[in-house]
């Protein structure tokens, strides 16, 4: 009985170590597969970093502020609740609300926000998290995008002085 269990042990070894080899050439057929993706990603030409959507360009020379959320979100909420304080027809800029549903809009009624339901449009922005901040030139053009933390990064972010702040 003991060599039957000392041949088995022998054998439970051999087959450890074996599984061990296998491991171990699949972990380098893991590395070759990611390189090689590594290569044929750099080999990809990059997309062009700048976006321009017509849509949020102006006439007048302003820059468009774009605040772009989520319907679920309750910090996309807070954020276009915040905006909608203090936009106003005194400021040097234009603000719109993006969103792909219905409700979001209600969120900046009656205010100086703009609120763009358009869900294709959303797509087209593809903001990676919201609320996000984006920036338009006049012509359309993307200049910046910032993902909105809390109302101060959205007033350091829209250049707010701390009198408006308060005031809103």
């Amino acid at each position: 009985m003991r060599a039957f269990l000392d041949s088995l042990a022998v054998l439970s070894f051999l087959g450890t170590v074996l599984l061990l080899f296998a491991f171990a050439a699949m972990l380098n057929m893991v590395r070759e597969l990611q390189a090689k993706l590594l290569r044929a990603q750099a080999a990809v030409p990059a997309a062009p970093t700048v976006r321009a959507v017509d849509r949020f360009g102006s006439d007048d020379g302003a820059p468009t502020f774009v605040l772009v959320v989520s319907e679920h979100c309750p910090n996309c909420r807070d954020r276009a609740h915040r905006l909608a304080a203090v936009a106003g027809p005194d400021l040097s800029w234009h603000a719109v609300l993006l969103a792909s549903a219905e409700r979001c809009a209600e969120w900046v009624a009656d205010s100086q926000v703009l609120p763009v339901i358009d869900a294709a449009l959303v797509g087209t922005v593809a903001v990676g998290a919201t609320p996000t901040l984006v920036k338009y030139s006049a012509d359309g053009t993307e200049e910046w995008r910032r993902v909105v933390g809390s109302d101060d990064d959205l007033d350091a972010l829209l250049t707010v002085d701390s009198a408006e702040r308060l005031s809103a």
